[in-house]
């Protein structure tokens, strides 16, 4: 009996736990938000991004690999985000100042951060995703 209770309680943090890791990303949501509203969206390799190098600056240029950049257009509406790693993450590059500051105006959803936003209302799309 008490090694079926260990199994059981093991297997229910496991599922637990995927599901906490699952939920941090937004990025699906996000995209398919975009999506539904006419846009295209498209994944380009984030060591392409200039405004994510300039963002991330010199001392991240060895972990641009665990960045990816979303770039969603809808004629010449262009609006881009980057999936961080973890929200923790955007923390660091940001500061807390800025952070507070990013996730006061829609900038931060999750682990996702407005990279290049639009004047044309697309960044209620993405706060609201």
């Amino acid at each position: 009996m008490k090694k079926v209770l260990i199994s059981l309680s093991t297997a229910l943090l496991v599922v637990i736990l995927a599901l906490t890791m699952v939920g941090c990303d937004k990025s699906g949501s996000i995209q398919k938000a975009y999506e539904n509203e006419g846009y295209t969206v498209t994944v380009i390799d984030a060591k392409d991004s200039d405004a994510l190098k300039t963002l991330l600056g010199e001392d991240a240029k060895d972990e641009i690999d665990k960045y990816a950049v979303y770039v969603c257009s809808k004629g010449l509406i262009t609006v881009s985000y980057v999936k961080f790693p973890s929200a923790d993450t955007i923390k660091e590059v940001l500061g807390e100042d800025g952070y507070k500051k990013a996730t006061e105006s829609g900038f931060v959803n999750g682990n996702c951060y407005l990279l290049v936003p639009s004047l044309a209302g697309a960044n209620d799309i993405f706060k609201n995703a």
